[in-house]
């Protein structure tokens, strides 16, 4: 290994550090890709604060009305009832901050900052070219994986067959719309899992029977109980 440290200290640092962001963010692409490629992984995942299923908060159109009486005290009245799913420009499911595409930044970031430099272009010129590239590549991979969640959503199964069927909470649904919880749900052979919300009065405990009422961004149940 005497030839690779003769070659690694000729480096300057700005070209180490390059190659040590490079090399294993490439050895990382190709393995996602290998993953992809069998089947074996779900691609788009992004980063989420509470459950890293990526930035993508349902999409509820509220229509609130808000009337102040004399008394200075303040009615709000929020209706769920009414939204809209169908939004051809809805970017629910555009997310930049995935796995897949921070390591598409990171390998193009590094490769490209490594040829520009080489090259003879200065550091500042070269890391800036590269992190333009880099976030080109990202919102690339970003467009693609959205555009292939579409296909899957559309080629495999369509939400809204899930209008009328009943299911199982699987994570407890605060009251009123106040947040999300999960149900199970099964329609013909399948069994699936989806975020859910209600405007009951009392919370959906784990085990509670619900029924489907509506649907919102696109993959967001609207549950009651069942009576």
């Amino acid at each position: 290994m005497e030839w690779f440290s003769l070659w690694w200290n000729e480096l300057r640092l700005v070209e180490q550090i390059l190659y040590c962001i490079a090399i294993p963010a490439s050895l990382i692409l190709v393995i996602q890709t290998v993953i992809m490629l069998l089947g074996l992984g779900h691609g788009g995942e992004g980063f989420n604060p509470s459950d890293t299923s990526g930035f993508d908060a349902p999409d509820i159109d509220m229509d609130t009305s808000v009337d102040l009486p004399s008394d200075g005290s303040l009615d709000t009245d929020v209706d769920l009832s009414n939204h809209d799913i169908n939004n051809p420009a809805d970017l629910a499911d555009f997310r930049l901050l995935s796995v897949q595409s921070v390591i598409a930044f990171l390998t193009i970031f590094g490769w490209s900052g490594i040829t520009a430099i080489s090259n003879g272009m200065a550091d500042w010129a070269g890391l800036l070219l590269a992190a333009v590239l880099g976030l080109g590549a990202m919102f690339i991979v970003a467009k693609v994986i959205q555009w292939s969640s579409k296909l899957a959503q559309n080629g495999t199964f369509n939400v809204k067959n899930l209008l009328g069927e009943s299911g199982t909470v699987y994570i407890p649904i605060p009251e009123k719309g106040k947040g999300m919880g999960k149900i199970n749900i099964s329609c013909g052979e399948r069994f699936m899992e989806y975020d859910a919300i209600t405007e009951e009065q009392e919370m959906l405990k784990t085990g509670e029977q619900v029924t489907v009422v509506d649907i919102i961004g696109g993959s967001t149940l609207v549950v009651e109980r069942l009576s």
